[in-house]
């Protein structure tokens, strides 16, 4: 049964929520007091939120508490995936476009960290938000701040989004070494540092080859059969937690069965062609580690070879 939380309204009116009734939204998918959680949000998704964007985040932050970690992601890969020789500023770099306003806000607030890969930074505030900064090299794979949510069994929530704002699937794709994939760095590029010093990127990303779409949206049923999913209402928006290990573990079920599986029939349809014509398929990589079990390879947050 999934619960609502905010004012009851007249359907096709605007519900007013609140920070408490934001709160018990959140206690009711699982977060709780210690957690650390991976959030993609849209304000204007829950409806009128008293206090804006601020009283969205205070309440992930009361929700995990003192003990607890929220990351939001502060990604700029809309501005930059394709742009060659330019400086990434860590602390001005505006976000509001590319993922909304609650992660702008979240950025901007003196406790916060912002990590330095120039098109998939998060930003953090808690105890383990230098955990997970990752190395500014990879966007998803080892080293990476997706790499480290999954060492810390972190939560991903999606407040008012559905699965295809859930990057955390990218990670999966990258550790499989999908072929329709492969990687550019950033090397002729800067990063501009909040003490004002420059350093040069490391960077890589795992973009798409031209012509191929993925399909995230499927992803809701399918970790819904797979019982992992913890659903609610706050104000108008639906929102869903998963573990980001179950995620993973779900997800690579899949890759490894159909490599194509995250992408939409039409896609699908073109690797087969692009497979048929001898697109080469790498070896996945060593599966992320998690506390306790013995280092593996893929821990090497080195750069990888690019195509």
């Amino acid at each position: 049964m999934t619960s609502t939380r905010g004012d009851s309204i007249a359907k096709g009116s605007v519900p007013r929520v609140t920070g408490q009734d934001i709160l018990a939204g959140l206690r009711d998918v699982g977060l709780g007091a210690g957690d650390v959680v991976m959030v993609h949000s849209s304000l204007s998704g829950l409806g009128y939120v008293a206090g804006g964007a601020g009283t969205v985040i205070d309440a992930l932050l009361e929700a995990v508490g003192a003990q607890g970690t929220v990351v939001v992601p502060t990604f700029t890969w809309e501005r930059y995936h394709q742009r060659h020789g330019f400086t990434f500023d860590v602390a001005g770099a505006s976000v509001v476009d590319e993922v909304g306003i609650i992660p702008e806000t979240f950025r901007q607030r003196p406790a916060a960290v912002r990590s330095r890969h120039v098109c998939h930074s998060v930003a953090a505030i808690g105890p383990d938000a230098r955990l997970v900064m990752g190395a500014g090299v990879r966007s998803f794979g080892p080293g990476s701040s997706f790499d480290a949510l999954y060492q810390l069994d972190a939560w991903v929530l999606l407040l008012g989004v559905g699965f295809t704002a859930c990057t955390a699937l990218h990670m999966v794709e990258e550790y499989r070494q999908v072929p329709y994939r492969s990687y550019r760095d950033f090397g002729d590029c800067q990063i501009l540092l909040p003490d004002g010093t420059t350093e040069p990127s490391r960077a890589v990303e795992y973009l798409k080859h031209e012509g191929y779409q993925n399909d995230f949206g499927k992803m809701d049923a399918v970790l819904a059969r797979a019982g992992v999913l913890r659903t609610g209402r706050i104000g108008a928006a639906e929102v869903t937690g998963v573990r980001i290990r179950d995620l993973f573990d779900v997800t690579m079920t899949l890759l490894r069965d159909d490599v194509g599986f995250l992408l939409t029939r039409e896609s699908q349809a073109l690797l087969r062609e692009d497979l048929a014509r001898g697109l080469a398929v790498a070896e996945p990589l060593e599966l992320p580690r998690r506390p306790g079990s013995a280092p593996c390879l893929a821990a090497d947050p080195s750069s990888p070879r690019l195509a």
